[in-house]
């Protein structure tokens, strides 16, 4: 008898334990942002956890870890317990910084949960330039080689971005890296310092409404919401200019399958919530664009195969 209540007793307890283990979130979950306060991932970021704090009860505390295109806080995060209370909110940067060896940690050395958001990157010029889109600036490249000055990045997106560019007019442009963002490249723009750039759709939106920037493409297989005139690069022909930004939860290597469940519809609910959209769309310019498991994971290859030919082409 005595044995007996012995097992009855461990077997209650381990019932309990499980049933504590699986509950989740039971206290914060720490985001780390790899950019500074205040830009689109930030922002976007920080309406996330507003709608955790909603669905769940719980804190989802926002933290900012600057460094190296966003190297500093992945390896930050991919060195933390896999518990599920640390998270990476990450984009297609991760990819330009393993192409240009900046660094070399992947997509696939953590624990993928959810696709969130979906933001458009364009192509813009000035608004008095002729061009009323991308094709009609590459044509009049190739007509007049070295005239017009296209405004690179140093590294990262907003240099990979020129591959298909240069690719579609070999040696017509002359070339000017920017150290900075997309401030320091519209800077430039404006001041007649270069003729295109590469841009996040939300650095530009307040340029475009004033007319003095002119989108002349979306870096995407389809228009976006937000500018619904201005061609996608797939429809212009140019296949390879597919550069959404889209930010994914990644949890530390080896996190319980568990807990990436638990987390995901937790998600599912905040992205269905009317009063988040309509809040994403007016502040960051952005969309839902949900994904889980499999369909995460051809996303990010399709993409991992996009950014690695555009890095063959420039290197």
């Amino acid at each position: 008898m005595r044995r007996f209540l012995v097992v009855l007793f461990f077997a209650v307890l381990s019932v309990l334990l499980f049933a504590q283990a699986e509950r989740y979130p039971t206290r914060p979950v720490t985001v780390v942002v790899p950019y500074s306060a205040g830009g689109a991932s930030d922002i976007m970021a920080r309406l996330v956890a507003e709608f955790w704090k909603k669905y769940t009860g719980q804190d989802m505390v926002v933290t900012n870890v600057v460094g190296a295109e966003g190297a500093v806080a992945a390896r930050q995060v991919k060195g933390t317990r896999p518990d599920g209370y640390t998270v990476l909110w990450y984009h297609q940067a991760m990819l330009g910084n393993y192409f240009l060896g900046v660094a070399d940690i992947m997509w696939y050395d953590f624990t993928p949960a959810c696709i969130v958001t979906k933001t458009s990157r364009i192509t813009a010029t000035r608004s008095d330039m002729p061009w009323k889109d991308l094709r009609d600036a590459i044509q009049d490249a190739k007509a007049n080689p070295r005239k017009y000055v296209y405004g690179t990045g140093a590294g990262g997106i907003a240099y990979l971005e020129y591959a298909p560019v240069e690719v579609a007019a070999k040696g017509c442009w002359r070339v000017v890296p920017n150290e900075g963002g997309d401030s320091q490249r519209i800077v430039a723009l404006l001041g007649n310092h270069v003729d295109i750039v590469p841009l996040a759709l939300v650095s530009a939106v307040s340029y475009i409404k004033s007319g003095q920037i002119k989108p002349l493409v979306v870096h995407d297989v389809v228009r976006d919401p937000f500018i619904p005139d201005v061609p996608s690069a797939a429809e212009l022909g140019y296949p390879d200019l597919v550069f959404p930004m889209t930010n994914t939860f990644f949890f530390p290597p080896k996190t319980p399958e568990w807990i990436v469940e638990e987390f995901n519809k937790i998600m599912e609910k905040i992205v269905n919530d009317e009063e988040f959209k309509t809040k994403l769309a007016e502040m960051a310019y952005a969309t839902v664009f949900f994904k889980t498991g499999k369909d995460l994971e051809e996303f990010w290859k399709g993409q991992e195969e996009i950014y690695k030919k555009a890095a063959a082409v420039l290197k």
